[in-house]
């Protein structure tokens, strides 16, 4: 379990003192977030050790320790994060060689068992992947919620590769360390390297640096510029050294003798701290990118020199295709000594725009800075992270006498009353949070089941419409159908007689006036009227075993009239119950699969499973959950209205999608949630989210171009309904100790 009492964000992946780096990468970017994030949330860390004897001394961060090629203890670390609810979401840094087995395979193990938000930077990418590395690849993007990529290329490339990666892909650059912009003689005097033209290239050496072609180009250098000193800044790759020694530095060092410059190329075998790194950039003119591989996908060391303000000399691979212009630098070929030769030459010949490129480079890389690249990964993984519940504004929506229907931006507006829809709805997640041993919601039981009972008339029948002034039935109660207010108020009214932790004055209460307005719920003709009946007459059958079979009858009936509506409309590539998709659509199959559990006949749970799929297609696309625009209803072979998107309709898709997991156990159905879920988050067609994290309320819509800032009772409570679906399904189900903050 995690020591932490807080909320805990895992950064997994190598650690220093591990060197390596996609170590200090990941150090980086923990440093950079836990001071974004603030003492409200822990960053703590998974480091993975290549050998089981190792013995690093990590900093108190590390929590976990992984040996990259054991199996069972990547299984039986995500086991722990399932049942530890401080874990909120985990960032997995990937390379293909630090988590053990042919092609990191290993990480499988974890990524398939843990059911925490992950995401997932590939440092990676691979136009032409081998077949197991595609289908490792292939595996991580499926399980991963978010995937980030360093590089507009990298994006394009897993796009073509791992088409089920599209929307799930977020490119975010390699950061850098914040510095002065400065020239070089302060820090080459510090240095000792006075009166030098300073070219530097750092890093971990190993074979594929190509360090060898910039030493090759040197001599006709030296003789028009006999000031230049190459620094080769770093030691040996520690997995090389295991492997072949220091067999690579030794052949650099002889060719450097053979070439009769050993006053000008100097190595420093050691791995540099950050102060000691940025030291020598401050000291260098230009910084050389030496890697061999054109397929490379990013270089932090390419980053840090560009970000550190100067200028370079770099092969051509993706990420410096991208970052690297004339006016910061040079692009030369891979393996090419004559192209360095040549980019040197018109660098160190021009002082003046060499002085322009250092400042240029540093303009350029501001947006990379840790700060903005660690609030870029906050901000993605929050779509994915369940916030604690807040029900600051549920509280301000609610008076006395009940909740009201509107609101101007998040200040109730008064003028428009109140509804019967809202107040049940209000019940419902009402008695959701109660049974959640959520604190004090007796009273707005109270409130909300009183306001019911004010809507009720005498023979059963209920109004939706009362105002605020005088609390009575408004004009719009004889002029609209109340079929869906009428059937939704008994499904708030069967959750109270089911609910735990309900008082029994509560539930006597809500039962009296469900018996009152069963005569008339059993008449309702509607096709989403008859799913609140099926799903309320499921609830008071499974617990008042006097009523069961007149509701049993009832449950039957309805979902026989959807089934027909089903037939009669369902034409080829159309199965719904209507010659059109309107609102609160998912309400509908999720009744059927209701019936069939219910009833045990699999005809309901079949037609819910159609019709769901039905629904399913037409409402996701990669990755993505898009509602049916209330713009105007998408008719049958008509185009899709996708604004104005409502929050009612994806907080019924996740109701649906939760029941159909829970009776199914059907894992697409769980996954679908969490990518539903997200669009309240900001997983949606403007990357904004809906859900205000200051008060809890949740925005009324989003339009072609914003985001409606009105904060209504509708969106409200649609939200906090999905939101405790997801939670019970996701965050806590491996736990009984379920807490909440208001």
């Amino acid at each position: 379990m995690c020591i932490s009492n807080k909320p805990t964000i895992v950064f997994m992946g190598t650690y220093p003192p591990r060197e390596c780096g996609i170590a200090t990468f990941n150090q980086d970017l923990l440093n950079s977030s836990q001071k974004y994030l603030g003492e409200r949330v822990d960053c703590r860390v998974v480091a993975l050790n290549l050998f089981s004897v190792d013995t690093y001394v990590y900093p108190p961060e590390v929590e976990w320790k992984i040996y990259q090629n054991n199996k069972s203890e990547y299984i039986d670390l995500a086991s722990k994060f399932n049942k530890d609810p401080m874990i909120t979401g985990v960032m997995i840094q990937h390379e293909y060689g630090i988590y053990g087995g042919a092609d990191g395979v290993n990480l499988l193990s974890f990524v398939e068992t843990c059911k925490k938000p992950i995401v997932v930077t590939l440092h990676t990418v691979l136009a032409k992947p081998s077949r197991n590395m595609r289908s490792v690849t292939a595996r991580i993007i499926e399980r991963a919620n978010i995937i980030v990529v360093l590089t507009q290329k990298s994006k394009e490339i897993l796009e073509m590769v791992y088409p089920k990666s599209i929307n799930k892909i977020h490119v975010i650059p390699h950061g850098i360390h914040a510095s002065k912009f400065g020239g070089t003689a302060s820090a080459k005097r510090k240095l000792r390297l006075e009166n030098k033209s300073i070219l530097s290239t750092f890093g971990l050496l190993s074979r594929g640096k190509g360090i060898e072609f910039v030493i090759r180009a040197l001599p006709k250098i030296v003789k028009s510029h006999p000031d230049i000193l190459y620094l080769i800044l770093g030691e040996t790759h520690p997995v090389v050294r295991r492997h072949e020694g220091e067999s690579y530095r030794i052949e650099l060092e002889k060719l450097v003798s053979r070439l009769h410059l050993e006053s000008h190329v100097k190595f420093y075998d050691q791995y540099l701290s950050l102060g000691d790194l940025l030291e020598f950039l401050n000291a260098t003119d230009i910084y050389i990118s030496t890697s061999c591989d054109p397929n490379q996908t990013v270089s932090g060391t390419l980053s840090y020199a560009l970000g550190a303000g100067r200028a370079v000399i770099s092969t051509r691979f993706t990420q410096a295709l991208e970052i690297v212009t004339k006016d910061t630098g040079r692009l030369v070929s891979v393996k090419d000594s004559d192209a360095y030769t040549t980019a040197l030459e018109q660098m160190l010949s021009d002082k003046i725009a060499l002085a322009r490129m250092h400042r240029n480079a540093y303009d350029m890389t501001r947006p990379m800075l840790w700060s903005n690249v660690a609030l870029q990964y906050s901000k993605l993984l929050t779509q994915f992270i369940l916030p604690p519940l807040n029900l600051t504004h549920f509280k301000q929506m609610t008076d006395e006498f009940g909740m009201f229907q509107f609101a101007a931006l998040d200040v109730p507006d008064k003028k428009f009353g109140y509804t019967l829809d809202d107040n049940a709805r209000a019940l419902i997640a009402s008695c959701w949070l109660n049974s959640s041993s959520y604190d004090n919601m007796d009273a707005f039981i109270t409130i909300y089941l009183d306001f019911i009972k004010e809507c009720q008339q005498r023979d059963g029948t209920f109004i939706n419409y009362l105002d605020h002034g005088h609390k009575t039935a408004t004009s719009q109660n004889s002029s609209e159908d109340l079929e869906d207010a009428t059937a939704r108020a008994v499904w708030a009214l069967s959750e109270v007689m089911c609910g735990v932790g309900v008082s029994v004055g509560s539930k006597n209460k809500a039962r009296d006036m469900f018996t009152l307005a069963l005569p008339h719920a059993k008449k309702l003709g509607h096709i989403r009227a008859s799913a609140f009946v099926i799903k309320a007459f499921a609830n008071v059958a499974g617990s008042y075993p006097e009523y069961e079979d007149e509701l049993i009858l009832g449950i039957c009936k309805n979902a026989d009239y959807l089934l027909g509506e089903l037939a009669v409309n369902s034409a080829r590539s159309w199965h719904w119950f209507d010659d059109y998709l309107g609102y609160n659509n998912a309400i509908v199959p999720e009744a059927l699969f209701i019936a069939g559990n219910a009833t045990g006949n699999t005809k309901y749970s079949d037609g819910g499973r159609t019709s769901l799929s039905f629904l399913i297609g037409k409402t996701f696309s990669n990755n993505r959950y898009m509602p049916i625009g209330h713009t105007r209803w998408y008719k049958r072979n008509q185009s899709r209205s996708s604004f104005d998107q409502q929050p009612e309709d994806p907080a019924s898709m996740i109701l649906a999608l939760v029941t159909a997991y829970k009776i199914t156990h059907d894992e697409v159905y769980r996954s679908l949630s969490a990518i539903c879920f997200s669009w309240f988050l900001g997983n949606n067609s403007l990357q904004l989210p809906l859900y205000n994290f200051v008060n809890g309320g949740c925005f009324d819509g989003l339009h072609p171009d914003r985001v409606n800032l009105n904060q209504g009772a509708e969106s409200l409570v649609s939200y906090l309904l999905a939101r405790l679906a997801v939670d019970k399904l996701f965050l806590y189900e491996n736990t009984t100790d379920k807490k909440y903050i208001s």
